[in-house]
């Protein structure tokens, strides 16, 4: 166990090579798009978030049987190209504002007016969002009053204000939008950074 030198010692079982069962026909999900390799086997390790595009039997490690997977056409849910439109910072006063150029990536699909319309009707209604009223600071008192619990019964002018925006959005990607293959995402999910 202890030698002389001054490098460690390592038992020889560490060494040894585990014995696995073989995977003939079984294929590793990133394979699957080529069909072109078979995995190497780590029970621990096996991680599958790729999308099947062809009918393949896959074998389960743990119910050992085949199985089918079922094709799941996607073309219609997946962006091609996203087109960002970043916020406005240049009147510095904190309203959340986005940018009314026209992106040349549009060009063709819809025409500028009807892009500069929309952005700048997102941006009137973030404006109201963000607009200070008396209202706004009776809800602000009454939530801090409340532990924040007011939201929770009673909806706030920024939630009121948020939920017209998405209405908004959900008009325009239906009758200007979508028809010509686009769509305007929701700018909640990029915490109002931008819109794509």
């Amino acid at each position: 166990m202890f030698t002389n030198t001054c490098e460690p010692s390592i038992p020889k079982q560490a060494h040894a090579k585990v014995d696995l069962p073989s995977f003939q026909s079984s294929k590793d999900t990133t394979a699957l798009i080529n069909d072109a390799s078979t995995i190497s086997h780590i029970p621990s390790t096996r991680v599958s978030s790729t999308i099947m595009t062809g009918n393949h039997s896959v074998y389960n490690n743990t119910t050992k049987n085949r199985s089918e997977h079922e094709i799941i056409s996607i073309k219609n849910r997946v962006p091609i190209k996203s087109i960002r439109i970043e916020r406005d910072y240049t009147l510095g006063d904190g309203i959340t504002r986005f940018y009314t150029e026209y992106p040349k990536d549009l060009e063709g699909r819809i025409s500028s007016k009807v892009f500069m319309n929309t952005i700048q009707e997102i941006n009137k209604r973030m404006d109201y969002a963000d607009r200070l009223s008396w209202r706004v600071v009776f809800e602000n008192i009454m939530e801090t009053l409340s532990i924040y619990l007011w939201p929770i019964f009673f909806s706030t002018h920024y939630q009121r204000a948020i939920k017209a925006l998405h209405a908004f959005i959900d008009s325009e990607n239906q009758h200007i939008y979508h028809p010509q293959h686009l769509s305007i995402s929701d700018p909640v999910k990029s915490a109002f950074l931008f819109v794509d």
